[in-house]
């Protein structure tokens, strides 16, 4: 084993920088909601409702079907002693990585203790699953996303308490319960709550524990302490079951995460048993890793006889043959053995259906026990140093074997630095999913949400049409695809989108407000309307869909009906900018003198927003105070200088004020900004005419006539004053 403090730096030197890339990303996928946009790690006070809330409680509404509170306070803590930088959370991560990788060193030490001394194997088994450990690529996963964190600490927590049994069962004399004994099997305790608190698949490490002493070492078992341990499960469960309400409520598992849990039985074992081989193809030949393995990746079987199904029937066999057989002839093998397939049993989807069908983070523990074995094998493979044959000198043979090892090691440590560079984004880490797996469709869907993020609508529209040709019952698909096609004004293909949308969870509450929406956008107010009000009968509380009934009551000419809507939806959310301007253009509408409040409270939540401004100039502007509308709107102008429309309200409010020339000029420049709109020529026009300027009033006011071709512009008082200039320029 590795015996000195050199070779341990060295151990945990190359496990930080094979995985320094992990330091390089923000927040990544699952990051977002569970650590940047969740109030529960906002700060510490929030720790009573940490320990009273699910995993994905991020809000006020409560989501009980994952129950891991530690790994929720870990994040808090990151929180509170470096705020939202994601620098921080993730040196923890890679912390806890090197911190389990010494004590997969120790475990396997423990497990092969002869090895590397002098006469054992050229390669020493403990050191070599350490570093298998520290390079695997599988683990890039839970180093890639923060929330990986979750594995770590269940890994770390489990590792830490067998190895305290360990040390415990070996401390003082047999039979014996002295206070250093008493205080290892305390810790050894402490440590598997902490790991079920912080992910549920450290439910197995009472079963670990039962077999390291039974396999490791080799007494009589400590059945107190067992039953201790038993009743530490109990008592976590009891937890777990208090705060979610059940043992396990996940609810519907989507068809698209796991196939598995809608498949009749044994379809669904054979499906798992396919799961399994590509689990072994990931730990012996990590060339092809994704952040996602949801349908199609994996499909269903075609028969017991898919090739899948027989490479993952034959895994099994032989692991459970590798049991029975070493299980007296090399008792640390089979723990190793049983340490991979017991910790993966939990996520294989052979038990019972899970949130996924497949993930790499999932490996992280289960992968101890296959680097242990990995090692055991390529250090049995070598030959001991000091003996010879009659083909060469067994110190050649040696360094060959070494030499093997080695590139092993390296080939793995590139290929982790190479897949960590796949997780700098979330942009990135799905356009990598889809060239493994081009027909996932999570990914497709997923990186379509990243290309809108970016402003690529194409590419959104084409991955969620991928998505819905491989599974068309996919209500978020039809969402967001919904989405793109408003934002590009084409409303009826938008409408059929939601639609559809709607049809597959008519209860949704934001199907039914952007339906509303896209039928305002094809001036179907009154349908929109209606599904509004449905929206809010389901959801009281919706400001969303109050601020657009709200829109809706205005385009049908309910004005108090809008009025009261905005109101309600400000109500609901007064730190909403967009739902104060939304109340400050219906107040205005109406008369109110409320309006230019409403817009001073939007500005104070976002300062010198130019359309909040440009808001507060026309209500001041209504309201008789020309000053006041002046100094706003020369703020909105001079935030967005090319802007015709506030240039035009400008001039209105200089004009207003008596400032003519300096009105004159604005409504030139909106004209130069918007050649086109009629608006501002007739403006211009009045104003020369009323500055004594009437052929540049005519030359305007022409112009306006020609462009007005709705007839909406030109009033009849001024078609007037443009026919007594004609006629004043006719005369000679």
């Amino acid at each position: 084993m590795i015996r000195h403090r050199r070779a341990v730096l060295l151990l945990a030197l190359v496990c930080v920088l094979v995985n320094l890339g992990a330091l390089r990303p923000g927040f990544i996928h699952d990051d977002h909601r569970i650590i940047e946009q969740n109030d529960l790690t906002r700060d510490l006070s929030q720790l009573p409702r940490i320990f009273a809330s699910g995993y994905w409680s991020t809000g006020e509404r409560q989501v009980p079907n994952l129950y891991r509170p530690v790994t929720i306070l870990s994040f808090a803590l990151d929180r509170a002693v470096h705020d939202l930088r994601p620098l921080g959370f993730r040196l923890v991560d890679l912390f806890l990585h090197v911190l389990n990788t010494l004590l997969v060193l120790v475990l396997a030490a423990r497990l092969y203790p002869a090895t590397g001394q002098e006469g054992g194997a050229a390669v020493d088994s403990a050191s070599l699953a350490a570093f298998l450990f520290a390079v695997h690529p599988v683990h890039t996963e839970a180093l890639g996303e923060i929330v990986g964190r979750a594995e770590l600490l269940a890994a770390s927590c489990a590792l830490g308490s067998v190895l305290a049994f360990l040390r415990a069962r070996e401390a003082g004399a047999p039979g014996r319960l002295g206070a250093g004994r008493a205080s290892l099997y305390a810790l050894s305790l402490a440590l598997f709550a902490l790991g079920f608190l912080a992910k549920e698949n450290a439910v197995v490490v009472p079963g670990l524990l039962l077999l390291a002493d039974l396999l490791v070492v080799r007494r009589r078992p400590a059945w107190r302490y067992h039953a201790a341990s038993a009743l530490t499960l109990a008592l976590v469960l009891a937890l777990r079951v208090h705060v979610l309400g059940g043992l396990n409520p996940a609810g519907s598992i989507h068809f698209i995460d796991n196939p598995i849990a809608h498949l009749p039985f044994v379809e669904g074992r054979l499906t798992a048993l396919k799961v399994l081989a590509r689990y072994a193809e990931a730990l012996v030949w990590p060339a092809r890793l994704s952040i996602d393995y949801s349908y199609r990746t994996i499909s269903p079987p075609t028969g017991p006889f898919d090739p899948g199904v027989i490479i993952g029937a034959a895994l099994a066999t032989a692991w459970m043959a590798g049991v029975v057989l070493t299980w007296r002839r090399a008792p640390a093998t089979a723990f190793a053995l049983l340490w991979l397939g017991v910790t993966l049993a939990p996520v294989a989807n052979f038990l019972f259906p899970i949130g996924t069908i497949m993930a790499e983070r999932l490996l992280y523990l289960p992968s101890a026990g296959f680097c242990v074995l990995a090692a055991d094998a390529l250090a049995r493979g070598s030959p001991p140093p000091g003996a010879a044959t009659t083909r060469a000198p067994l110190g050649r043979r040696a360094v060959v074997a070494r030499l093997i090892v080695g590139l092993v090691v390296v080939a793995l440590a590139v290929r982790s630095a190479v897949r960590l560079r796949d997780w700098r984004d979330d942009h990135t880490i799905f356009k990598a999913a889809l060239g493994v797996a081009p027909e996932s469709v999570r990914a497709l869907f997923n990186y379509g949400s990243t290309c809108e993020e970016q402003g690529d609508d194409p590419s959104a529209v084409e991955a969620y049409q991928k998505a819905l040709g491989v599974w068309p019952e996919f209500a978020d698909a039809h969402y967001n695809l919904a989405g793109v096609l408003a934002r590009q004004k084409k409303w009826q293909e938008s409408v059929d989108h939601y639609r559809e949308a709607l049809r597959q969870q008519p209860g949704d509450v934001r199907y039914l407000v952007n339906l509303a929406h896209s039928l305002m956008g094809i001036n179907r107010h009154g349908e929109a309307r209606d599904l509004l009000r449905r929206a809010i009968d389901i959801d009281p509380k919706s400001a969303l869909a109050y601020t657009n009934l709200g829109a809706a009551e205005l385009a049908l000419g309910e004005a108090g009906a809008a009025l009261l809507a905005y109101t309600e939806a400000v109500r609901l959310e007064p730190g909403n900018a967009d739902y104060l301007r939304n109340l400050g253009v219906a107040q205005r509408g109406a008369h109110d003198p409320g309006a230019a409040d409403s817009f001073r409270k939007a500005l104070l939540i976002r300062s010198g927003d130019p359309d909040l401004q440009d808001g507060l100039g026309l209500t001041l502007l209504d309201a008789g105070d020309a000053p006041g509308a002046r100094d706003a709107l020369e703020q909105a102008v001079a935030a967005r200088p090319a802007h015709p429309v506030y240039r035009y309200h400008l001039a209105r409010a200089l004009e207003q004020s008596g400032n003519f020339q300096g009105a004159a000029g604005q409504y030139r420049e909106a004209i130069r900004l918007a050649p086109t709109a009629p608006l501002p020529y007739k403006a211009l026009g009045v104003l020369l005419d009323r500055l004594g300027d009437r052929d540049g009033a005519l030359s305007a006011l022409e112009r306006a006539e020609a462009l007005d071709s709705g007839d909406s512009v030109m009033d009849a008082t001024t078609r007037a004053l443009l026919a007594a200039l004609r006629r004043g320029a006719a005369r000679p």
